[in-house]
């Protein structure tokens, strides 16, 4: 996995496998998170078709079996979204000790009768496909205007949800806090990563287009600031997708499940 002067040729997939790392310790320690830990990762594949945006023009890792040149994206993305969902979904929870509780749905005065029957009847896996096409659209409108493709994405993971967090106040707190967590975790691993394989960020990374020669212990903002984008949504997603709340879990029970 070295080239003639030593260097890694596959970054990219030993990052996809350190985002793989948390994601196994929360789905063995913490039982009753693994459904939500599923449902976000199933939900993040769509966006693994989305490297073709990336790459080359934001990085140039070098893909198993060269799949990004010929069908758009790798192995490696599907291992990356796999981790990176399951992890930034789940910070929050796990940090605070919540576990995801069905959602009341009787209507009452603070919610009306037509948002209620929307709750009950709509299928939880439509509002998913709504809420990752629209995702999708946001970013494809963003990056047709001249945007810049991470920041494309990064912007309309954060109006999509800022959207589900208006119409759900309850995930406000949750979604900030998890967007937080899920940055730091980013960033650490990140930081272990240009550990293994020094002078990685340099070489595979393109030069930032807003945030030129910015990092943050050595690791592009661009990064951290995606780590902080996809930790907002994938808290505040699921749980508007498939109404759910945050609740506060017991011990016995969280091991249980």
């Amino acid at each position: 996995m070295t080239d003639e002067g030593g260097a890694m040729t596959h970054e990219f997939l030993l990052l996809s496998v350190l985002f793989l790392l948390p994601a196994g310790a929360i789905w063995l320690a913490r039982p009753d998170l693994r459904a939500l830990m599923r449902r976000t990762a199933l939900a993040s594949l769509p966006f693994a078709a989305t490297e073709r945006l990336f790459y080359p023009a934001y990085w140039t890792p070098k893909f198993l079996f060269d799949l990004a040149d010929r069908i758009g994206f790798g192995v490696e993305d599907v291992l990356f979204l796999t981790g990176l969902s399951a992890f930034s979904s789940t910070a929050y929870a796990v940090a605070f000790r919540r576990t995801p509780v069905p959602c009341a749905p009787p209507a009452s005065p603070a919610t009306p009768e037509a948002t209620a029957t929307w709750r009950r009847a709509a299928r939880p896996g439509v509002r998913a496909a709504a809420a990752i096409a629209l995702v999708l659209a946001l970013a494809g409108a963003l990056l047709a205007a001249g945007v810049p493709i991470l920041y494309a994405a990064v912007a309309a993971m954060a109006a999509v949800a800022a959207a589900l967090v208006a119409a759900r106040g309850d995930l406000l707190v949750p979604s900030l806090l998890g967007a937080l967590l899920s940055a730091a975790l980013y960033l650490g691993l990140c930081l272990v990563f240009a550990a293994l394989v020094p002078g990685v960020f340099a070489r595979t990374w393109r030069p930032s287009v807003l945030l030129p020669g910015r990092a943050l212990l050595g690791v592009p903002l661009d990064e951290v600031l995606y780590g902080l984008g996809a930790g907002f949504a994938a808290t505040v997603f699921p749980a508007w997708a498939f109404d759910f709340r945050y609740a506060k879990a017991a011990r016995a029970a969280a091991r249980a499940g």
